[in-house]
């Protein structure tokens, strides 16, 4: 007979959910705070900058697999040893560039950290949803979203900080002391909440999967997500060569730079809740990703006309980052709204796609030299014309 636990006492429910709410600008600073070294990697390992921006690739890589396979697993083999273990994986793998010097491990270690970090995110959001009735759970949202984003907000001003005064393996250290501290408070703190196993059915799992991969409007809406969040990688994987290497900014001066569109850009999900009372999805897509597109376009012919690279990057930036604030929330929304039935499957498929082609912008980033303000408005002002074909070619036409 299944085991049926005792229920949970609001202390306890209360002390779980603060627990794992703590965990959240880890996830959410993975990126940020190793970005500021980048420049000082290729330097220290003897690697081209090319090599160096892999080092965010390869992670959203593992990322992405992570997410997507224990959101099956989870379900088969419940909460707490799966997040123990991948906790305590995340502070392993953190430790391995401390211990050898070279690049072959430091993408490994990245690898690794991408994987154990995409299966705490999954395990969080499910723990969430064991313990929390439906109608806390969404007045949780808001500070889930929050909480996340503290990470790309103080992440690179720590990132920046560490570097100039310990190197950029400190940023390695950081994590893994963290990781091993999450990974005592969960043992501590978080006990097993998922007790109505499911088996794990392939056929059944096939067929979720090709329901939700032939549908034509999810596939638009994720694949606009991935083009979303790449706009925001884009900078954090060119935007440290740029402003470090070729403008001669400190370290620190980027991560308070990036801190501060990390800013702009959670201000604009606030900016988004409040003006979806007033307008549809729709309506807001089709005018933000329009508009964007032709101020990025406006980017490119500002970078032959203004000398003011750092005023311009900065400039656009922020407009591209504000924009990515109402993007990538509304198509996660109306994405998480047509699968309602098979959520779990859905949201694996979502974030599979959506980190696989920010994992594939990224490394393409990699493969660019971004010698001035001009070649990172190429890069938005593409991005942003895919969104809008991907918008106008496959998600308009669908519903018309």
């Amino acid at each position: 007979m299944p085991h049926t636990p005792a229920p949970l006492s609001e202390s306890q429910i209360t002390r779980i959910v603060w627990t794992l709410l703590c965990l959240m600008p880890l996830i959410g600073m993975a990126i940020d705070l190793v970005a500021p070294s980048l420049p000082a990697i290729a330097t220290g390992l003897q690697v081209s900058h090319y090599t160096a921006k892999n080092v965010i690739s390869i992670y959203l890589l593992g990322y992405a697999f992570g997410n997507f396979f224990t959101g099956f697993l989870t379900d088969a083999f419940g909460r707490q040893k799966l997040i123990r273990f991948s906790l305590l994986g995340f502070a392993l793998a953190s430790l391995i560039p401390l211990f050898w010097n070279d690049i072959t491990a430091l993408l490994l270690s990245r690898l690794l950290q991408g994987l154990t970090l995409g299966a705490v995110s999954v395990l969080l959001r499910a723990i969430f949803a064991d313990i929390l009735p439906p109608e806390k759970l969404v007045r949780l949202g808001t500070l889930i979203g929050a909480m996340w984003g503290l990470g790309p907000i103080i992440g690179p001003v720590m990132g920046g900080y560490l570097q100039v005064y310990f190197g950029w393996k400190a940023g390695f250290c950081f994590f893994a002391v963290i990781a091993f501290i999450a990974w005592i408070a969960t043992t501590l703190v978080v006990p097993e909440t998922h007790f109505n196993r499911h088996p794990l059915r392939f056929n059944t799992i096939r067929q979720h999967l090709t329901e939700v991969f032939t549908h034509r409007t999810f596939l638009s809406i994720i694949i606009l997500m991935g083009l979303s969040y790449s706009l925001l990688i884009v900078f954090n994987t060119s935007g440290p060569f740029l402003i470090q290497s070729k403008l001669h900014y400190s370290p620190i001066f980027f991560g308070h730079l990036a801190l501060w569109l990390g800013v702009v850009f959670l201000a604009s999900t606030f900016a988004c809740r409040y003006a979806l009372k007033y307008y549809s999805i729709e309506y807001l897509l089709a005018r933000f990703i329009t508009i964007l597109c032709i101020l990025a376009g406006l980017g490119v012919i500002l970078s032959y006309i203004v000398h003011a690279p750092l005023v311009l990057v900065t400039g656009i930036s922020a407009l591209v980052f504000f924009a990515c604030g109402f993007i990538f929330p509304m198509t996660m929304g109306k994405g998480l709204s047509i699968f309602r039935h098979i959520a779990g499957t859905a949201t694996a498929a979502m974030y599979l796609v959506n980190i696989l082609i920010t994992s594939l912008t990224a490394f393409i980033a990699s493969l660019i030299s971004i010698q001035s303000a001009l070649s990172l408005m190429w890069l938005y002002f593409c991005l942003l014309l895919a969104s809008v074909c991907v918008y106008w070619g496959m998600m308009r036409q669908k519903s018309m």
